[in-house]
């Protein structure tokens, strides 16, 4: 059996490779604890919350789409691009006709809407419009102005509440956005704020933007 030499009686450079050899694993996962540690701490002392939380459903192409659209409206309105954040939700497909093959998507985006906190809704197709009829969407006949009701009134898409009579504009076709053609988004879509956003200021300045964008 290998016998350990007297740690007392070696030189400095030897005393730092015995601990090396012995202890090297435990140092190791110490540093690695320790680097961890400091890593949550930054992350949550630095973290802020998006500014907006955007659901893009159906975009054109849900793997390269990006938020870099919405770093214009950032700086349009006053924002740093740097502090302050849009979370995008671009992945999800959803094919009219064909619930089966968007059944994951259907329960992720389900989900979402259920927990609350996101606050822009853009989509196409029946799915949307069946969000819509479940009350996903905001009255936008109490948030936008009249001059913008106005404008928009031909591509205005109307709901009811449950036992309702009365119908209101809860989304807006849009079908020629510059905005939305400048970073591919959309050719057309559907337009609409959630109705359990949790950033309603934000989401107002960004469809006042979006509504009157001009490149």
């Amino acid at each position: 059996m290998e016998k350990k030499a007297d740690f007392h009686s070696l030189s400095r450079k030897a005393k730092v490779q015995y601990v090396w050899d012995y202890y090297k694993w435990p140092i190791a996962a110490a540093i690695a604890a320790l680097c961890f540690v400091i890593y949550l701490i930054y992350h949550y002392a630095t973290y802020r919350d998006p500014l907006l939380n955007v659901i893009m459903m159906n975009c054109n192409d849900s793997i390269t789409a990006d938020s870099k659209g919405f770093d214009e409206f950032l700086e349009a309105c006053g924002y740093d691009p740097k502090q302050d954040s849009v979370s995008l939700t671009s992945s999800l497909q959803f094919s009219d006709g064909e619930y089966s093959t968007s059944y994951n998507d259907t329960q992720v985006l389900t989900l979402m809407l259920a927990a609350g906190g996101q606050d822009l809704f853009f989509g196409t197709g029946d799915e949307y419009l069946d969000y819509a009829d479940q009350g996903a969407l905001m009255d936008l006949s109490t948030v936008l102005s009249d001059e913008l009701l106005d404008r928009y009134q031909d591509h205005l898409i109307y709901t009811t509440e449950d036992g309702a009579v009365a119908s209101y504009p809860c989304a807006i076709e849009l079908t020629d956005n510059a905005w939305l053609h400048k970073y591919n988004y959309y050719d057309s879509c559907y337009f609409g704020i959630l109705y359990q956003n949790q950033n309603l200021d934000a989401a107002l300045q960004f469809a006042d933007f979006l509504l009157n964008y001009n490149d």
